[in-house]
């Protein structure tokens, strides 16, 4: 009875101890350090305006701080391969975009040097903000259906500004006139945002795109005339303005801010990187502060973030096809 005991003991105690290796050997839940948000653009714009609100709120949830860096250049290409041959462990994102991700492919062909297929995690599609096509006031036109008839009045004879060529505002453009039946209308690209805004305020030009929160004050002091927006959905900022489509010319010209990752970080990181950013997007705090500048939350699933991209980089890619853009 003894030996018996004594050996009841001793398997008591190996099975305890074998018990207590796997919780002591087991990693920590992720994240255990500061998470890196790349921006891929210059501080201010909306890409950064949305990582900086993301990564306030992410840092809070998560209990881990999340630093955005601004890594410009090359449309946002340069911040983007930064982050695609980045360790695959998940604390290097990038605030993708349309731009790098969607346009790029097209307007860059080779000479990019990434795969937004091959070299990327997917972790959400995160927003998305509607673009205004508008058009100076002394334009004799009320609303898309007159524009479209003059500008085929008038073939080669109206202008129109944009960020620059292969930019998603010359681009948006390009939707547009191939969706209006191919109008022929000469582009006038500036370098930035604010001068090709400035240019039609000016009547320096006849028309622009910018992002409905651009175009809302210059809307709103009549100084520009709202077209129309480029989106198959009315935009909450600006309820009263058409999209295209009501006037029988229907195409997506909605841009949009997603987070990536470098390829093969492990699925239970993937998983968990979503599910903290989703939740984050969701928070009505969050949403709010990404509503004053234009965006509109979608929070989406891996999958449907890479869904946009299959969508995204033929309808992109033949708009800079058909705008003449591709890069040599």
């Amino acid at each position: 009875m003894i030996r018996t005991s004594r050996r009841h003991v001793l398997m008591l105690a190996v099975l305890m101890s074998a018990a207590a290796l796997p919780a002591a050997a087991q990693p920590a839940v992720f994240p255990t350090k500061p998470i890196r948000l790349i921006v891929p653009h210059a501080p201010g714009g909306n890409s950064d305006t949305f990582g900086r609100i993301l990564a306030q709120k992410l840092s809070e949830k998560i209990g881990q701080q999340v630093v955005v860096e601004n890594r410009a250049g090359a449309g946002g290409t340069v911040g983007s391969a930064l982050v695609s041959k980045a360790a695959p462990d998940g604390y290097t994102l990038v605030v993708a975009d349309n731009g790098t991700h969607a346009i790029a492919p097209t307007l860059y062909g080779a000479k990019l040097p990434y795969d937004v297929f091959k070299d990327f995690t997917p972790i959400t599609l995160a927003a998305t903000f509607p673009t205004v096509i508008m058009i100076h006031p002394s334009v004799p036109a009320q609303n898309a259906t007159e524009f479209v008839a003059l500008a085929k009045s008038q073939p080669g004879k109206l202008t129109y500004s944009s960020a620059g060529t292969g930019n998603g505002s010359h681009l948006t453009i390009e939707l547009f006139r191939t969706a209006a039946g191919g109008l022929d209308m000469l582009h006038v690209p500036y370098k930035g945002g604010a001068p090709a805004v400035q240019a039609l305020l000016a009547g320096e030009v006849q028309m622009t795109s910018v992002s409905v929160n651009t175009a809302l004050p210059h809307i709103t002091s009549g100084k520009v005339r709202a077209l129309g927006v480029a989106s198959m959905k009315r935009s909450p900022a600006l309820p009263d303005v058409p999209t295209f489509a009501e006037s029988g010319i229907p195409f997506d010209g909605d841009s949009w801010l997603a987070i990536m990752g470098p390829p093969g970080i492990p699925a239970d990181v993937a998983t968990t990187l979503n599910r903290e950013i989703a939740a984050t997007l969701r928070e009505p705090e969050t949403q709010e502060r990404l509503a004053k500048i234009g965006l509109v939350v979608v929070a989406s699933s891996q999958s449907g973030l890479t869904d946009v991209l299959q969508r995204d980089v033929p309808k992109w890619g033949k708009a800079v096809k058909d705008s003449g853009a591709v890069s040599d």
